[in-house]
């Protein structure tokens, strides 16, 4: 059985997406913020008779990236579909955001979704196997006045996606 691990899982996409990978059988690595709500969503998903391990981070803090895939290679948890689902945005005129709601906001949407790509990807790519999905948004495609900083993140991953799949020779979706 494979081992999906899903970013942002406790809510919204990424709790949906758990539901379906838990549907199709597959392990999962949740992880979210709130140790609670992990807790009720892998209650719920391991009814459906798969491993659910949930990891209480907050990948919006620069060494949490990190600090996922070392714990998770200690413990011998190979992944074999990444889904970097966790993102947030925060509305208000650019020139008046407090910076660290900016710099918070690149963090997570950009480097930390970097991060993990960039550590998971070469053990996909010795073994032959495995899927990157990273949740991008209709806003990467256009400017967005009042959301300007996520905006251009999603721009980011939409950009950063089409490459690395270019790299892997990977076919676009159709």
């Amino acid at each position: 059985m494979s081992t999906a691990l899903i970013t942002g899982a406790s809510g919204g996409i990424g709790y949906e997406l758990a539901k379906l990978f838990a549907r199709d059988r597959h392990n999962l690595v949740l992880v979210a913020r709130s140790a609670d709500k992990l807790a009720q969503v892998a209650n719920e998903l391991q009814k459906q008779g798969v491993t659910v391990k949930t990891i209480a981070l907050d990948l919006a803090t620069a060494p949490a990236p990190k600090f996922l895939f070392a714990q998770l290679q200690r413990e011998g948890v190979a992944i074999d579909i990444l889904v970097n689902n966790a993102g947030f945005g925060v509305y208000g005129e650019f020139a008046q955001m407090p910076e660290e709601e900016i710099l918070g906001q690149i963090q997570l949407n950009v480097t930390a979704l970097t991060e993990l790509t960039r550590l998971f990807l070469p053990g996909m790519v010795a073994r032959h196997s495995g899927r990157i999905m990273n949740v991008a948004s209709t806003a990467g495609f256009q400017p967005g006045p009042l959301l300007a900083v996520y905006y251009a993140t999603k721009a980011y991953v939409i950009s950063f996606s089409e490459a690395i799949a270019n790299e892997l020779h990977i076919p676009a979706l159709p």
